[in-house]
C-alpha cells in the first residue's frame, strides 16, 4: 500500500509542476506591458531550425554588447540603452533582462514556434524585414512573446489561405 502512494506522488508531482509552470508563463504573457520590436533573420543558412523561427531582435540600441559580457539589461523607457544589470538608471521604468555573449544581447525570446506547413512563407517574410514581435514585459524585466507580426498583422493572418 505504501508503494502505491509513492507511485501516485511520483506521477502527480511532475504534472503539477508542469501545470504550475504553464500557468505562470500564461500570467506573465497576459499581464505584462505590451512592447512591439522589429526582428530580422541573421543567419541565412539556418533561420529555420526545426519548427522554430530563429531571428535577431532590434531593441533600438546603437551599440549592443560591444564592451560587456554577462548579465545586461536593455532599458526601453524613458530612453533606450544597454546597461549592465546592476547599473540600470534609476529613471528606467521598463526594461528587459538578458545576457551579453560574444557581442550579442539575448533575452531568451529569439525563437518562435511555428507549424511546419508555414515555415517557408514565414522565413521569407522575416528575411524581407517584415517581422515584429509583440512582447509582454513585466516589472522585473522578464519578457514573454505574445505574438509574431508579419507586415503589422498577426502571423496567422499573413499565412491565411495556405491551408
Amino acid at each position: 500500500m505504501n508503494r502505491k502512494r509513492w507511485l501516485i506522488v511520483a506521477l502527480v508531482l511532475p504534472i503539477l509542476a508542469l501545470a504550475g509552470s504553464a500557468y505562470l508563463k500564461s500570467v506573465q504573457r497576459n499581464s505584462g506591458v505590451a512592447v512591439t520590436l522589429p526582428i530580422s533573420g541573421f543567419d541565412p543558412r539556418d533561420l529555420l531550425s526545426g519548427h522554430y523561427l530563429i531571428y535577431r531582435v532590434d531593441y533600438g540600441v546603437e551599440a549592443v554588447c560591444d564592451k560587456q559580457q554577462g548579465q545586461a539589461s536593455v532599458c526601453l523607457r524613458p530612453q533606450r540603452g544597454l546597461y549592465p544589470t546592476d547599473e540600470l538608471p534609476p529613471d528606467c521604468t521598463l526594461f528587459i533582462h538578458g545576457r551579453c555573449d560574444n557581442g550579442v544581447f539575448s533575452a531568451g525570446i529569439e525563437r518562435f514556434y511555428i507549424p511546419e506547413a508555414y515555415a517557408q512563407v514565414l522565413e521569407a517574410k522575416v528575411r524581407d524585414q517584415q517581422g515584429e514581435l509583440v512582447l509582454a514585459v513585466d516589472m522585473q524585466g522578464n519578457a514573454a512573446i505574445r505574438d509574431l507580426l508579419i507586415g503589422g498583422k498577426p502571423w496567422k493572418a499573413a499565412v491565411d489561405g495556405l491551408d
